[in-house]
């Protein structure tokens, strides 16, 4: 019964070290500015309007107006990526906080959207 009891133990404790090596990896890898390349920029639109739940046409108009500004580099990608970050967890339509989250953020910077 004890050795029984001794390899359930390893099991268990070998899976969660290689389940939190697994997470560590993933978690440690760099990021990068997606918004350097004309493709990347599209996948920041389709991030946007998924994730946002777009899904009037003024809020097309405004995501494609951020996208605009940060392929223009007028508008700091982080600053869209951090607010959308925040905005994608409030219910039941994220969209609305993203945008005057932005806005806000973007006129503390002195940048208008």
């Amino acid at each position: 019964m004890p050795m029984s009891r001794t390899i359930l133990c390893l099991t268990v404790a070998g899976g969660i070290f290689f389940w939190a090596a697994g997470q560590t990896a993933i978690a440690a890898q760099p990021t990068e500015n997606p918004a350097s390349s004309e493709g990347a920029v599209a996948n920041l639109k389709v991030q946007l309007q998924a994730g946002l739940k777009a899904r009037l046409p003024g809020e097309f108009a405004f995501i494609d107006r951020v996208i605009a500004m940060v392929d223009q580099k007028q508008l700091p990608f982080d600053l869209v990526q951090s607010t959308f970050m925040w905005a994608r967890v409030k219910k039941p339509y994220p969209f609305p906080y993203f945008e005057n989250g932005l806005r806000t953020r973007a006129a503390r910077q002195g940048i208008e959207i």
